[in-house]
């Protein structure tokens, strides 16, 4: 019995392993089958919040529609690592700071999605322009 443990516990963890790693590499999608590559567009919203994670942040900001409605925007951006690299903080967006995004629209036209390439802020011209990994 002892014997037959120590043959089959190596497999187990060792398939365990792939289906982890497999798992990884399926979970990081590819930017050109969400977002439309071809396609850049321009937004201005009001900062609701920033998730400063890895592997992407988001930024999520109100848009007003043509009737003044806001629609809250999902901005998927780089990694925090990356941002902190480019001298962003958590604390560098604040909510209700008014931001002017540029970037690719997600291809589902149901989704306010939004690859974001360029960010700036007119209050004080904070820029962001950056590559998305």
């Amino acid at each position: 019995m002892q014997r037959s443990v120590r043959l089959i516990l190596p497999l187990i963890i060792g398939g365990v392993l792939v289906l982890v790693m497999a798992g990884r590499a399926v979970a990081h999608h590819s930017f050109a089958a969400t977002y439309q590559s071809d396609n850049r567009i321009e937004i201005q919203g009001k900062v609701k919040e920033l998730v400063w994670r890895n592997p992407h942040s988001f930024l999520r900001i109100d848009v007003e529609d043509e009737n003044g409605v806001p629609e809250t925007w999902s901005l998927e951006w780089t990694s925090a690592n990356r941002l902190a690299g480019s001298n962003l903080t958590r604390s560098t967006l604040r909510p209700n700071d008014v931001v002017i995004a540029i970037g690719d629209p997600s291809r589902n036209p149901n989704s306010p999605r939004l690859l974001l390439r360029q960010l700036k802020r007119p209050s004080d011209g904070w820029e962001w322009i950056g590559d998305i990994d």
